[in-house]
């Protein structure tokens, strides 16, 4: 998403205020770009976490080149899921995991990389249908500074813990908070919540788990 128009920036904004998560993991819209590559979140929109020594962001970033993430691993709850790259829509919404639709997560692949300064985002399924448990079914039962791990397709291997765990309507989702956070390097975990409403095809809530790095 970089390179956009600061006139389609604008128009993006204006209709975050009806897209925003319309579709739970699958609605993430094309605004949330235009919050990371217009700078739209102050450095003090996220309280500041304290971090602990890890592989730093520097060196996995810019050193031994971009981590390209593979798996993504939540030891406390059982997730240890394939990564895939995931896009915007010709809707306007972000893409969730097309190879395996309920057992992959999806990387936001036109935000930061993990271990990049901002926000990297991975959205994943709660259920398949017929109300089957999908790759973040568990992510509910995750507890603060639970380690969140990161493996890139070389083998390196990044950090995270999580910092808040938050539950929003879709029309309270803070896309700067989730997308566009460059005060520390951060990622954020999202599926969906609370109760289905068949009429919208989507859930009463949104699920944010927020990490990061150390």
């Amino acid at each position: 998403m970089h390179g956009f128009q600061r006139s389609r920036v604008r128009c993006t904004l204006l209709l975050a205020l009806l897209l925003i998560l319309a579709g739970c993991s699958a609605s993430l819209t094309a605004s949330t770009a235009a919050l990371q590559t217009n700078g739209g979140v102050s450095e003090s929109a996220v309280e500041k976490t304290p971090s602990v020594k890890t592989t730093s962001p520097t060196r996995a970033t810019h050193d031994t080149g971009i981590l390209q993430p593979a798996r993504l691993l939540v030891p406390s709850i059982s997730i240890n899921a394939p990564i895939e790259q995931v896009g915007i829509l010709s809707n306007g919404e972000l893409a969730t995991p097309t190879q395996n639709p309920w057992e992959n997560t999806g990387w936001y692949s036109d935000g930061p990389h993990p271990g990049e300064r901002g926000s990297a985002v991975i959205d994943g399924h709660l259920d398949r249908p017929g109300g089957y448990p999908a790759v973040f079914w568990n992510l509910r039962y995750v507890h603060l500074n639970a380690p969140v791990y990161v493996i890139g397709s070389d083998g390196r291997q990044l950090r995270f813990h999580v910092t808040r765990i938050s539950y929003y309507t879709p029309q309270d989702a803070p896309l700067q908070d989730i997308f566009g956070n460059r005060s520390g390097v951060f990622l954020n975990l999202i599926t969906c919540a609370g109760d289905w409403i068949p009429s919208q095809h989507q859930t009463t809530l949104r699920l944010v788990v927020y990490t990061a790095l150390g």
